[in-house]
């Protein structure tokens, strides 16, 4: 098998799931830093979304994180990062859908709302969203401490960048915090944040704060903003 290449960008977060992956199953790759604000012509060639993260073997190209990372998964030796039983990966779908589809476009309309009231309004939604997540923690982590239990999952790499950056970003800019109450959620953000693969793509608030001034204040206007505005996951 050739080598993969992967098309990516430190800010952003789909991006981010891809390279923890990559990582965690130790696979070789070259790595292609797109600027997402100035989109060379021939990387907008490769995929009808325009995003990161793309990966490409030879003539085979593939893009939406969620589909990327369960075909490296598959196709790369390594940990395994989906449960074997075929329920439980099933469920683990339907954990990251939920939270693409649902959670995440709650959290970014906070971001990009400017009106005080509305913003608490959304920010008591999202709390609730928060308190979802707990819940589903509660029925199916088990003794955890991972998304899906004992070992590091396609759930954990997906959901763990929008915790870093709800820790720095919406913190500072919507007073958005985890709820005390969810023990569960708080414990797995920890312990995520250990895991090596992890760690080697995590930054702190000093990285994203000046990075998200445009999109607190409504200014942004490019692509990944617009994504995030339309409730479009990756």
């Amino acid at each position: 098998m050739s080598q993969l290449t992967l098309y990516t960008s430190e800010i952003c977060p789909y991006a981010q799931r891809t390279r923890i992956v990559l990582d965690a199953k130790a696979v070789e790759h070259t790595a292609v830093e797109i600027d997402l604000d100035n989109k060379p012509g021939w990387f907008l060639a490769l995929t009808p979304t325009q995003r990161v993260p793309v990966i490409r073997q030879d003539d085979f190209l593939l893009w939406e994180s969620a589909t990327v990372n369960e075909y490296i998964d598959a196709s790369f030796d390594g940990v395994a990062l989906r449960p074997k039983d075929e329920r439980a990966r099933a469920v683990m779908r339907n954990e990251i859908k939920h939270f693409d589809s649902v959670f995440l476009a709650t959290l970014y309309k906070l971001l990009f709302e400017q009106d005080a009231i509305s913003q608490q309004v959304l920010r008591e939604e999202n709390i609730e969203g928060l308190k979802f997540l707990e819940h589903r923690l509660g029925e199916i982590q088990g003794a955890g401490p991972y998304w899906m239990g004992t070992t590091m999952s396609l759930a954990d790499a997906a959901m763990w960048p929008f915790f870093e950056r709800i820790k720095a970003v919406f913190s500072y800019y919507r007073g958005l915090e985890i709820p005390s109450e969810c023990k569960r959620l708080l414990r797995w953000f920890d312990v995520v944040a250990e895991h090596p693969s992890v760690r080697l793509a995590a930054h702190d608030a000093d990285y994203f704060l000046p990075l998200y001034t445009n999109y607190a204040s409504g200014a942004a206007q490019g692509l990944s903003a617009q994504t995030f505005r339309s409730g479009a996951a990756n």
